[in-house]
């Protein structure tokens, strides 16, 4: 085939935002007669539907059709009663969602265009439930659509191989970053590994959080959006309810004791988030967060090593400003749902802190399992999907696989790993 011959799959896992849902009601709970109650049968998005997120008087839609329950009691997750949820073009072209075309556009044309790519055939979209942590991820698929992305995810990267007779490549960003570390440390083999992944590229991954979380536990995070267009807590009900919650919350291990929350009589850092959550209550998520809390804590920090047999590349940028401490003028009691008065600003990429994207360059052991980083200054969390700098780096990594050279064997990685530490000029 044309450049080079036949082209190593690649799979693409995006972030919350790039995980479009749709779900399938039956005689479901809504809050009220606008909601959409029954769908008879047909699939509706979700995630993002622009309607359900700016038009007020939906805002309840939107939160039923996404809650999450957790019953610690039976360690099941479930969604709204009368309610399937699924992924939206798991693995193929559906005319590519309009919503991965905003987040992953410029990077799809820039495959298809310069290694002659084509959608659906060599070049994958894995978007999965960006509410779940990767114990649900891991779990058998239920009958109301909650969990089963990570035996999706093997049989798509196992069909492409087999398709290409290629190991395939995957590219991450974001919540995908610590969701495939744990795909690959804790679902797959090393044998599996070495079968099937010619190498990772990992971007943006807040590993250890962000302090946005400890935001998003108190007054609701817009994803970037501004207030004037929708409210601080608009979505709050599904961010302090959902799993990958835990996942976001910013570790200890990264932040240390560095205050992240300050009110007029204390500070409050990373360790003291579970306190904070049951001084907020129920508006904090109250005991299923807590219980989520008690469930996942310390499953990413556990993880904190390169997979081995998976030649990994960490890239990130930084010299955005990026909130590290919310400073609020009340004190956290009972349903504290206030904005913060001041914002405290260190490094990162706007969404994810230094102390956390860079976690891996500093920690992760490079003994038994190399790994490179890059770094990209002065470009956003979501830009740097776009960034000519990035799409350069990553024509380089694929462009000597395009010639036939099948190995069984993880590729090495190029280059001594010092210069690799160097940014991107």
């Amino acid at each position: 085939e044309g450049n080079g011959g036949v082209r190593p799959p690649v799979v693409l896992v995006p972030g919350i935002v790039g995980s479009s849902l749709e779900v399938r009601l039956h005689d479901a709970p809504v809050p009220h007669w606008e909601c959409t109650r029954d769908t008879y049968s047909s699939w509706k998005k979700v995630w993002v539907d622009p309607a359900l997120l700016l038009v007020p008087r939906w805002k309840n839609c939107l939160v039923s059709y996404l809650t999450l329950t957790y019953n610690a009691s039976s360690d099941t997750y479930s969604n709204l009663p009368g309610l399937e949820m699924r992924t939206r073009g798991f693995g193929k072209d559906e005319k590519v969602d309009m919503l991965y075309r905003l987040e992953f556009g410029t990077l799809l044309g820039h495959l298809e265009g310069e290694l002659g790519y084509e959608a659906g055939r060599d070049l994958f979209l894995a978007p999965y439930d960006w509410r779940l942590a990767g114990d649900a991820h891991a779990k058998r698929r239920s009958s109301d659509g909650v969990g089963g992305f990570y035996a999706e995810l093997q049989e798509m990267i196992e069909q492409g191989v087999s398709t290409s007779g290629r190991k395939a490549v995957v590219v991450s960003h974001s919540l995908g970053c610590p969701t495939m570390l744990h795909f690959l440390h804790t679902f797959v083999s090393e044998e599996w590994r070495a079968e099937h992944i010619q190498e990772w590229v990992a971007l943006a991954g807040p590993w250890l959080g962000s302090a946005m979380q400890a935001k998003a536990y108190l007054s609701g995070y817009t994803l970037g959006a501004p207030q004037w267009l929708i409210s601080h807590d608009y979505v709050k009900s599904v961010q302090v309810n959902s799993s990958s919650g835990v996942w976001l919350s910013p570790s200890p291990l990264a932040f240390g004791d560095t205050p992240l929350v300050t009110t007029p009589s204390r500070n409050y850092s990373a360790k003291d988030l579970t306190h904070l959550i049951a001084l907020s209550g129920a508006q904090a998520g109250g005991e299923q967060a807590l219980a989520l809390h008690k469930k996942l804590k310390g499953h990413l920090e556990s993880l904190q090593r390169p997979p081995a047999n998976v030649p990994t590349h960490i890239w990130y940028s930084t010299g955005v400003s990026t909130p590290l401490r919310f400073e609020y003028a009340l004190e956290v009691t009972e349903d504290f749902n206030e904005v913060p008065i001041n914002e405290f600003y260190g490094d990162g990429d706007g969404t994810v802190n230094i102390q956390s994207l860079r976690y891996p360059e500093l920690h992760w052991p490079r003994d038994s399992s190399p790994f490179s980083t890059k770094v990209f200054p002065d470009v956003s969390h979501t830009a740097l999907l776009s960034d000519p700098r990035f799409l350069k780096a990553l024509t380089e990594r694929l462009r000597p696989l395009l010639h036939p050279a099948p190995s069984l064997r993880p590729s090495p990685l190029d280059g001594d790993l010092l210069s690799a530490l160097r940014p991107v000029e």
